[in-house]
């Protein structure tokens, strides 16, 4: 019997492995990179507007700590300050004024618009989801996420980087396969020694294709202690 078919079908399967890890590699390597242009360190702090297409507005201002941890105090308006959220790895709390204890609640929560408390408080995406496929878009690619964690907010992810990894575009869908909403990363400046998108423009597409946008200013490294990251601290701030 002649061994060299086997040896040939050997080292084509050994071949396409490579081939196959060769692409989820460097998409990996992009998502980080990706991650590292939107996020200035593992510890950092900065103010976010949201406002709707209808002018409806909110501001916040959101400290983040080890990237799993992101706290979110409510600036405007008035009769929304003092409320806070809090999310610790797949754990997520709003507290309430005047509430005895902060209530657990789903990542998809809205806070205004198309907006939701995972899109203010998560800051990156490589904690949540992992790169599946990877396809050449433009001078970019599109990376398509899905969920490594029971905490992830979306069902899959589609990242659309440029060639510099610099996030572009992504699209959020539910399971199934339903599109929920599109996010576009604009208004890059130069943030703490890197060009960062300042402005996303959030597309709701549940309710009528409707615009909200998050304008990002103050980005500042931070030190924030430990216990700040606790439920049972959220009624002292």
């Amino acid at each position: 019997m002649n061994p060299f078919p086997k040896v040939a079908a050997a080292a084509a399967v050994i071949l396409a492995l490579v081939a196959g890890a060769a692409p989820a590699a460097e998409g990996d390597d992009l998502l980080r990179r990706a991650d590292e242009i939107r996020a200035p360190g593992s510890d950092f702090g900065f103010t976010v507007e949201v406002e709707t297409s209808d002018g409806a507005t909110q501001a916040m201002s959101v400290t983040v700590k080890d990237r799993v941890k992101g706290l979110v105090q409510y600036e405007k308006p008035a009769r929304m300050k003092g409320r806070a959220i809090l999310f610790v790895g797949e754990n997520m709390w709003v507290y309430v004024p005047g509430t005895r204890r902060p209530l657990r609640i789903s990542p998809q929560q809205r806070v205004l618009g198309g907006v939701s408390s995972a899109d203010v408080a998560r800051t990156v995406f490589s904690e949540d989801y992992a790169v599946v496929a990877m396809s050449p878009a433009g001078d970019g690619n599109v990376l398509q996420l899905e969920p490594k964690t029971k905490g992830a907010a979306y069902a899959r992810v589609d990242l659309t980087v440029d060639g510099d990894a610099a996030p572009q575009k992504a699209e959020f869908y539910a399971g199934g396969g339903r599109k929920l909403k599109t996010m576009t990363f604009e208004g890059y400046e130069s943030v703490l020694g890197e060009m960062r998108p300042t402005r996303l423009v959030v597309i709701d597409h549940f309710d009528g294709d409707a615009m909200t946008t998050m304008t990002y200013s103050g980005f500042r490294r931070t030190e924030t202690p430990e216990a700040g990251y606790q439920p049972g601290y959220l009624s002292r701030l």
